[in-house]
């Protein structure tokens, strides 16, 4: 336990706004999993203090690849996939960071869901030799309504069902003339002022990179995610004047440096911004990007815009898995999502080539010690939620 992990957690958050952080808090102090979630820091900063792992080949990874960090999504070409969605912290990088992330996560919501150590220790074997395999076939999966199964096959056809207007239906008043958005705990009012502002720069952007006729007639502060509460991310309602009938929810999200740049001293490519590294990453990694994926600046800051991603459609293991072998099946789709994102960005921008990955995986000298660390290091996160929780109960991260 670290008698400093409150105060590098409150460090770590200091730059974002305050006035929303007290929730991030609330959740992370819910339980072992969802600290976890919130303080992808901590988890390099330890990794990288006393790196325990190979060599392994420089990759693209997302970075904060935990198995709630995989949902569906509406791609550019308008068909339903299900992939890795969340690249804010995304880096090039020794492979083995990104499954260590990963297999401690397994670790920590395994043990939440009162799984003995031997399934714990099956499970984990059986995702990592699907991951070694997907690699060594060197074949780039993709996980679509045509393709996908179990558990992610429900998920798929459910949100598939969905009618085009169902979202504008729940996040909006749904009047034909003056339609707002509806605030709530997850959506909250802005200033009238900075709202006008964002509206005169995000609607001729708009017009100009994807739709003209489109102009935005509500916006609100978005709340979504653990990790990211407390950076700015907005909401945007948008109309087209010649329909007004037809209306899109555009998300808006601040991009901020990844946390592991700061304990990782690997040589990065030069990007044009922080925004224009978490979408190029995600364009690589992912087999299609997500509907209006671009980067957008208002006010000396970068934003990532994609279409609305609803929070709901991802898998949440304690309803969805009923039983053990759904679970087991479910994260071997995990593993070939992953072998896959890292096989399609090979060789981009000086990253290993598909060669490099396919020997590495061929040998196995890293499994035990990458999952014996992994085991001791979920046991130190949940040392670190109780002195969280504690200091949390104790008002320390009290704005």
């Amino acid at each position: 336990m670290k008698n400093d992990l409150p105060e590098r957690i409150k460090s770590f958050n200091a730059d974002r706004n305050q006035l929303v952080l007290p929730l991030k808090y609330k959740i992370m102090a819910q339980d072992t999993f969802s600290f976890l979630r919130g303080s992808c820091h901590i988890f390099y900063e330890d990794l990288l203090k006393k790196y325990p792992f190979v060599a392994s080949p420089l990759t693209w990874i997302c970075g904060d690849l935990h198995i709630e960090n995989f949902g569906c999504y509406k791609g550019e070409n308008r068909l339903i996939y299900f992939d890795l969605n969340d690249f804010d912290e995304s880096i090039q990088a020794p492979l083995l960071y990104e499954i260590a992330r990963l297999i401690v996560s397994v670790e920590v919501k395994c043990t939440q869901i009162n799984f003995s150590a031997k399934q714990k220790k099956v499970i984990i074997q059986q995702l990592l030799q699907k991951y070694r395999n997907e690699l060594i076939n060197s074949k780039e999966k993709v996980i679509e309504q045509e393709t996908a199964t179990g558990l992610i096959k429900n998920l798929i056809d459910k949100v598939a069902e969905r009618k085009a207007n169902s979202l504008l239906v729940t996040r909006t008043n749904n009047k034909q003339k003056k339609t707002k958005l509806l605030l709530s705990d997850k959506l909250l009012t802005i200033d009238d002022g900075f709202k006008e502002d964002l509206i005169k720069a995000f609607t001729p952007w708009f017009a100009n990179t994807h739709y003209k006729g489109f102009k935005v007639i509500d916006a609100g502060l978005r709340i979504a995610g653990t990790g990211s509460i407390g950076v700015q991310r907005y909401l945007c309602l948008l109309q087209n004047e010649s329909n007004p009938k037809q209306k899109k929810l555009i998300d808006i999200k601040q991009a901020l440096p990844s946390c592991i740049h700061k304990y990782s001293k690997i040589k990065q490519p030069v990007w044009q911004n922080e925004a224009d590294r978490v979408v190029k990453t995600q364009q690589m990694m992912q087999h299609v990007a997500p509907a209006f994926l671009s980067y957008f600046n208002f006010k000396e800051q970068w934003y990532i815009v994609k279409q609305l991603q609803p929070t709901s459609d991802k898998i949440c293991v304690e309803k969805d898995a009923k039983q053990d072998s759904q679970l087991e099946n479910y994260l071997g789709d995990l593993a070939i999502i992953t072998a896959a994102a890292q096989l399609r960005s090979s060789g981009r921008l000086k990253s290993a080539t598909a060669d490099e990955l396919i020997d590495f995986a061929k040998n196995d000298n890293w499994v035990k010690p990458l999952t014996d660390w992994c085991h001791n290091y979920a046991g130190i996160v949940q040392q670190d939620y109780k002195a969280y929780y504690k200091a949390w109960k104790a008002d320390f991260f009290k704005p």
